[in-house]
Protein backbone atom coordinates (compact mmCIF):
# COMPACT_ATOMS: atom_id res chain seq x y z
CA UNK A 1 0.00 0.00 0.00
CA UNK A 2 3.48 2.33 0.71
CA UNK A 3 4.54 1.69 -2.32
CA UNK A 4 0.95 2.56 -4.14
CA UNK A 5 1.23 5.61 -2.58
CA UNK A 6 4.42 6.61 -3.49
CA UNK A 7 3.85 5.77 -6.96
CA UNK A 8 0.46 7.92 -7.33
CA UNK A 9 2.25 10.84 -5.78
CA UNK A 10 5.37 10.03 -8.35
CA UNK A 11 2.54 10.35 -11.13
CA UNK A 12 0.92 13.74 -9.89
CA UNK A 13 4.12 15.41 -9.72
CA UNK A 14 5.47 14.44 -13.01
CA UNK A 15 2.50 15.28 -14.99
CA UNK A 16 1.79 18.40 -13.14
CA UNK A 17 5.27 19.62 -13.99
CA UNK A 18 5.93 21.92 -16.37
CA UNK A 19 8.10 20.69 -19.78
CA UNK A 20 10.83 23.26 -19.54
CA UNK A 21 10.72 22.45 -23.95
CA UNK A 22 7.40 21.91 -25.07
CA UNK A 23 6.98 18.93 -27.69
CA UNK A 24 4.81 18.64 -30.69
CA UNK A 25 4.88 21.94 -31.25
CA UNK A 26 3.23 23.07 -34.45
CA UNK A 27 5.06 25.49 -37.06
CA UNK A 28 3.74 27.00 -40.08
CA UNK A 29 -0.15 27.30 -40.42
CA UNK A 30 -3.26 26.50 -38.44
CA UNK A 31 -6.86 26.62 -39.59
CA UNK A 32 -9.11 28.24 -37.17
CA UNK A 33 -12.46 28.20 -39.23
CA UNK A 34 -12.09 27.36 -42.90
CA UNK A 35 -11.30 30.32 -45.31
CA UNK A 36 -12.28 32.52 -42.51
CA UNK A 37 -9.61 32.55 -39.72
CA UNK A 38 -5.26 31.40 -39.46
CA UNK A 39 -2.59 31.24 -37.26
CA UNK A 40 0.65 31.14 -38.60
CA UNK A 41 3.41 29.88 -35.89
CA UNK A 42 6.74 31.94 -35.41
CA UNK A 43 8.88 29.58 -33.87
CA UNK A 44 11.46 29.79 -31.66
CA UNK A 45 14.39 27.29 -30.18
CA UNK A 46 17.10 26.86 -27.40
CA UNK A 47 19.96 25.40 -29.04
CA UNK A 48 18.46 22.77 -31.24
CA UNK A 49 15.13 22.11 -29.65
CA UNK A 50 12.35 24.09 -30.08
CA UNK A 51 10.70 26.74 -27.37
CA UNK A 52 7.56 27.94 -28.04
CA UNK A 53 5.52 29.54 -30.84
CA UNK A 54 4.36 32.78 -31.14
CA UNK A 55 1.12 33.23 -32.96
CA UNK A 56 0.26 35.47 -36.04
CA UNK A 57 -3.46 35.78 -36.09
CA UNK A 58 -5.20 36.48 -39.33
CA UNK A 59 -8.94 37.45 -40.34
CA UNK A 60 -10.94 37.45 -43.02
CA UNK A 61 -12.69 41.10 -42.71
CA UNK A 62 -14.76 42.85 -44.80
CA UNK A 63 -14.41 44.78 -47.93
CA UNK A 64 -10.68 45.42 -48.37
CA UNK A 65 -9.65 44.62 -44.92
CA UNK A 66 -7.60 42.07 -43.23
CA UNK A 67 -6.99 42.04 -39.63
CA UNK A 68 -3.59 40.44 -38.28
CA UNK A 69 -3.05 39.80 -34.44
CA UNK A 70 0.27 39.31 -33.41
CA UNK A 71 3.59 39.56 -35.29
CA UNK A 72 5.94 36.62 -34.33
CA UNK A 73 9.45 37.07 -33.33
CA UNK A 74 10.69 39.32 -36.14
CA UNK A 75 14.45 38.85 -37.84
CA UNK A 76 15.64 36.12 -35.68
CA UNK A 77 17.46 33.42 -37.53
CA UNK A 78 20.42 33.34 -36.21
CA UNK A 79 21.88 34.00 -32.56
CA UNK A 80 23.75 37.02 -32.89
CA UNK A 81 24.59 39.80 -29.76
CA UNK A 82 24.09 42.80 -31.83
CA UNK A 83 22.10 42.55 -34.39
CA UNK A 84 18.46 41.65 -32.95
CA UNK A 85 16.59 42.35 -29.64
CA UNK A 86 15.60 38.68 -28.52
CA UNK A 87 19.20 37.73 -27.74
CA UNK A 88 19.80 40.79 -25.88
CA UNK A 89 16.79 39.59 -23.76
CA UNK A 90 16.95 35.92 -23.95
CA UNK A 91 20.29 34.52 -24.42
CA UNK A 92 23.13 33.35 -26.96
CA UNK A 93 21.48 30.15 -27.61
CA UNK A 94 17.73 31.37 -28.57
CA UNK A 95 17.32 31.31 -32.45
CA UNK A 96 14.30 31.40 -34.75
CA UNK A 97 12.98 29.65 -37.71
CA UNK A 98 13.98 32.42 -39.56
CA UNK A 99 13.49 36.75 -40.62
CA UNK A 100 10.30 38.21 -40.18
CA UNK A 101 10.20 37.87 -44.28
CA UNK A 102 9.54 34.06 -43.71
CA UNK A 103 6.46 34.23 -41.27
CA UNK A 104 5.09 36.95 -43.62
CA UNK A 105 5.32 34.87 -46.51
CA UNK A 106 2.91 32.22 -44.61
CA UNK A 107 1.01 35.25 -43.89
CA UNK A 108 0.34 36.49 -47.30
CA UNK A 109 -0.28 32.94 -48.74
CA UNK A 110 -3.53 32.68 -46.47
CA UNK A 111 -4.56 36.67 -47.74
CA UNK A 112 -3.38 36.04 -51.08
CA UNK A 113 -4.88 32.07 -51.92
CA UNK A 114 -7.50 31.43 -49.18
CA UNK A 115 -8.57 34.71 -48.92
CA UNK A 116 -8.12 35.60 -52.48
CA UNK A 117 -7.18 39.18 -51.89
CA UNK A 118 -4.82 41.19 -54.45
CA UNK A 119 -1.82 42.54 -52.15
CA UNK A 120 -2.09 46.63 -54.02
CA UNK A 121 -5.73 46.44 -52.72
CA UNK A 122 -5.74 45.00 -49.07
CA UNK A 123 -5.79 47.39 -46.04
CA UNK A 124 -3.61 46.11 -43.32
CA UNK A 125 -4.81 46.36 -39.96
CA UNK A 126 -2.80 45.43 -36.70
CA UNK A 127 -3.42 44.35 -32.86
CA UNK A 128 -0.70 43.71 -30.80
CA UNK A 129 -1.66 41.45 -27.69
CA UNK A 130 1.03 43.18 -25.90
CA UNK A 131 4.07 45.61 -26.23
CA UNK A 132 6.95 42.63 -25.79
CA UNK A 133 9.08 42.37 -29.31
CA UNK A 134 7.35 38.69 -30.11
CA UNK A 135 4.06 40.40 -30.32
CA UNK A 136 5.02 43.49 -32.18
CA UNK A 137 8.07 44.56 -33.82
CA UNK A 138 9.22 47.09 -36.93
CA UNK A 139 10.66 43.92 -39.06
CA UNK A 140 7.37 42.57 -39.09
CA UNK A 141 5.66 45.36 -40.30
CA UNK A 142 8.27 45.86 -42.58
CA UNK A 143 8.32 43.07 -44.20
CA UNK A 144 4.94 43.25 -45.43
CA UNK A 145 5.64 46.77 -47.80
CA UNK A 146 9.22 46.31 -48.73
CA UNK A 147 9.33 42.48 -49.56
CA UNK A 148 5.71 41.85 -50.48
CA UNK A 149 5.23 45.51 -51.55
CA UNK A 150 1.36 45.76 -49.75
CA UNK A 151 0.85 49.31 -49.94
CA UNK A 152 1.35 51.81 -47.06
CA UNK A 153 -2.43 53.07 -46.96
CA UNK A 154 -3.19 56.41 -44.84
CA UNK A 155 -5.56 54.69 -42.87
CA UNK A 156 -3.49 51.40 -42.30
CA UNK A 157 -3.25 51.02 -38.17
CA UNK A 158 -1.86 49.65 -35.57
CA UNK A 159 -4.02 49.12 -32.82
CA UNK A 160 -2.75 48.84 -28.96
CA UNK A 161 -3.99 49.53 -25.79
CA UNK A 162 -2.60 52.95 -24.30
CA UNK A 163 -0.88 51.21 -21.43
CA UNK A 164 1.13 49.63 -23.42
CA UNK A 165 2.19 52.48 -26.52
CA UNK A 166 5.04 53.92 -24.80
CA UNK A 167 6.70 50.33 -24.24
CA UNK A 168 5.92 49.39 -27.87
CA UNK A 169 7.35 52.26 -29.52
CA UNK A 170 10.37 53.62 -26.99
CA UNK A 171 12.78 52.35 -28.95
CA UNK A 172 15.41 51.80 -26.65
CA UNK A 173 16.52 47.98 -24.43
CA UNK A 174 14.01 48.40 -21.54
CA UNK A 175 12.76 51.97 -22.62
CA UNK A 176 16.01 53.53 -20.94
CA UNK A 177 15.21 52.00 -18.07
CA UNK A 178 17.50 49.72 -15.06
CA UNK A 179 18.47 47.45 -14.43
CA UNK A 180 18.28 45.53 -18.00
CA UNK A 181 17.71 42.95 -18.85
CA UNK A 182 16.24 41.69 -15.90
CA UNK A 183 13.30 40.09 -16.82
CA UNK A 184 11.89 40.30 -12.73
CA UNK A 185 12.53 43.54 -11.57
CA UNK A 186 11.77 45.11 -14.69
CA UNK A 187 8.64 45.79 -16.17
CA UNK A 188 10.29 47.22 -19.75
CA UNK A 189 11.77 43.77 -20.45
CA UNK A 190 11.52 42.24 -23.79
CA UNK A 191 10.48 45.46 -25.64
CA UNK A 192 11.26 45.79 -29.19
CA UNK A 193 14.00 48.29 -30.17
CA UNK A 194 16.40 46.20 -32.54
CA UNK A 195 16.07 46.93 -35.38
CA UNK A 196 14.65 50.67 -34.51
CA UNK A 197 11.05 51.43 -35.68
CA UNK A 198 10.88 52.91 -38.66
CA UNK A 199 9.18 56.65 -38.39
CA UNK A 200 6.79 55.78 -40.89
CA UNK A 201 5.56 53.37 -39.12
CA UNK A 202 5.46 54.83 -35.63
CA UNK A 203 3.01 57.00 -36.81
CA UNK A 204 0.70 53.76 -37.78
CA UNK A 205 0.68 53.19 -33.90
CA UNK A 206 -3.33 54.20 -32.65
CA UNK A 207 -3.77 53.89 -28.85
CA UNK A 208 -7.43 52.60 -27.64
CA UNK A 209 -8.63 52.26 -24.19
CA UNK A 210 -8.04 54.17 -21.27
CA UNK A 211 -5.36 53.49 -18.18
CA UNK A 212 -7.93 52.70 -15.62
CA UNK A 213 -9.94 50.03 -18.30
CA UNK A 214 -10.96 46.83 -16.16
CA UNK A 215 -10.39 43.14 -16.91
CA UNK A 216 -12.98 42.01 -19.89
CA UNK A 217 -13.84 46.21 -20.39
CA UNK A 218 -14.73 45.86 -24.10
CA UNK A 219 -12.33 48.32 -26.67
CA UNK A 220 -12.97 47.76 -30.32
CA UNK A 221 -15.23 45.53 -32.19
CA UNK A 222 -13.52 44.17 -35.75
CA UNK A 223 -15.90 42.59 -38.18
CA UNK A 224 -14.85 39.91 -40.01
CA UNK A 225 -16.30 37.25 -42.60
CA UNK A 226 -16.18 34.95 -39.25
CA UNK A 227 -18.83 36.93 -37.11
CA UNK A 228 -17.40 39.90 -34.73
CA UNK A 229 -14.60 40.02 -32.83
CA UNK A 230 -14.72 42.08 -29.85
CA UNK A 231 -11.31 43.98 -28.49
CA UNK A 232 -11.47 43.44 -24.52
CA UNK A 233 -8.98 44.36 -21.74
CA UNK A 234 -6.88 41.54 -20.27
CA UNK A 235 -5.92 41.50 -16.60
CA UNK A 236 -3.52 44.58 -15.03
CA UNK A 237 -0.48 43.27 -13.80
CA UNK A 238 -1.39 43.91 -10.47
CA UNK A 239 -3.85 41.73 -10.42
CA UNK A 240 -1.63 38.68 -12.11
CA UNK A 241 -1.89 40.16 -15.65
CA UNK A 242 1.32 39.92 -18.15
CA UNK A 243 1.35 43.99 -19.09
CA UNK A 244 -0.87 46.71 -17.85
CA UNK A 245 -2.06 46.52 -21.81
CA UNK A 246 -2.61 43.33 -22.62
CA UNK A 247 -5.68 42.30 -25.08
CA UNK A 248 -7.68 39.39 -25.60
CA UNK A 249 -9.62 38.85 -28.58
CA UNK A 250 -13.24 37.44 -28.13
CA UNK A 251 -16.33 36.21 -30.49
CA UNK A 252 -19.19 35.40 -28.72
CA UNK A 253 -21.10 33.65 -31.88
CA UNK A 254 -18.13 31.20 -32.82
CA UNK A 255 -17.27 30.55 -28.65
CA UNK A 256 -13.94 31.76 -28.94
CA UNK A 257 -11.19 33.42 -26.88
CA UNK A 258 -7.89 34.35 -27.97
CA UNK A 259 -5.86 35.55 -25.04
CA UNK A 260 -3.08 37.99 -25.30
CA UNK A 261 -1.08 36.45 -22.92
CA UNK A 262 -0.78 32.58 -22.01
CA UNK A 263 -0.06 33.58 -18.01
CA UNK A 264 -2.30 31.50 -15.74
CA UNK A 265 -3.81 34.11 -14.74
CA UNK A 266 -7.08 35.71 -17.62
CA UNK A 267 -10.34 37.21 -17.31
CA UNK A 268 -13.10 34.68 -17.03
CA UNK A 269 -14.44 33.47 -20.02
CA UNK A 270 -17.35 30.58 -20.07
CA UNK A 271 -16.30 26.85 -19.76
CA UNK A 272 -17.70 26.14 -23.30
CA UNK A 273 -15.40 27.93 -25.22
CA UNK A 274 -12.23 27.18 -27.17
CA UNK A 275 -9.61 28.80 -26.07
CA UNK A 276 -6.14 29.64 -27.81
CA UNK A 277 -3.22 32.04 -26.96
CA UNK A 278 -0.28 34.44 -28.61
CA UNK A 279 2.11 31.15 -27.79
CA UNK A 280 2.23 27.44 -28.35
CA UNK A 281 -0.09 25.34 -30.15
CA UNK A 282 -3.71 25.79 -30.95
CA UNK A 283 -5.60 22.63 -31.10
CA UNK A 284 -6.29 21.79 -27.11
CA UNK A 285 -4.36 24.96 -25.85
CA UNK A 286 -3.99 25.06 -22.52
CA UNK A 287 -3.43 27.95 -20.06
CA UNK A 288 0.66 27.84 -18.42
CA UNK A 289 3.44 30.49 -17.42
CA UNK A 290 5.00 32.92 -19.95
Amino acid sequence: MRHLFFCILCVLFFSCKKDKFPQNLVDGTEVIIENQAYVVHSMIYAGDRPWTTSNIFIFNGLGDTVWLYGSGYGDFTDACTDCNDNNFYLGEKMHGTGPASADVKEVDSVITHLFRRNRDSVLLQFIVPHYHNDHINNEFIDAFHTVFDYPLRSDEKIWIHTNDLFGATCNEPCCGTEPCPDKKNNKYFGVPYLPSWKPEYIALFNAIGTPQDACDTPLKTITTTSGNWIVTKALSVQDGGHTDGTINLKNYEKKMVIAGTKSRFQCPYPEDWQFMSVHGNISGATVGDE
